[in-house]
């Protein structure tokens, strides 16, 4: 596993890598090649992934704050008008934030952990709008 360049790795090998693999060879590769990197290419996959047929009429900012070893890695996921665009940055006013470590955040994004399940064990934090969050991950194809 070590080696692996993030640049390069697609969204199906990221997520056979997280079926495939324990907690801590996880968070070992994902460290190894970097956490800012993995989570930049993870969230251009969502841009690649995004189907704007099922966000029809949503405009929002998604905030994302992924914690590694303590640093905070803010993304935010901007859906308008049929678009989807990610960037490294705090939003001004998102319509809802999700907060999680690294570990639980692959999970959710690779479908290996049940977000109102990450939720009710407060692995998952969620402020702003509630019922919108648990919509969001539905507007990208998810990675099998």
């Amino acid at each position: 596993m070590s080696g692996i360049d993030p640049s390069q790795i697609g969204p199906q090998e990221f997520a056979q890598l997280v079926k495939t693999s324990s907690d801590d060879q996880i968070e070992t590769v994902i460290r190894g090649v970097g956490t800012e990197a993995t989570l930049t290419r993870i969230f251009r996959g969502f841009e690649e992934r995004f189907v704007p047929a099922k966000a029809e009429g949503v405009t929002a900012d998604v905030q994302f704050l992924i914690t590694d070893d303590g640093e905070e890695h803010p993304y935010v996921v901007v859906i308008n008008d049929g678009t989807c665009e990610t960037r490294r940055a705090k939003a001004e006013d998102p319509k809802t934030t999700l907060s999680l470590k690294l570990l639980p955040f692959a999970k959710l994004i690779t479908g290996q952990a049940d977000g109102m399940k990450l939720f009710m064990t407060r692995k998952l934090k969620i402020s702003g709008d509630i019922m919108f969050a648990q919509r969001v991950l539905t507007f990208f194809d998810r990675p099998s």
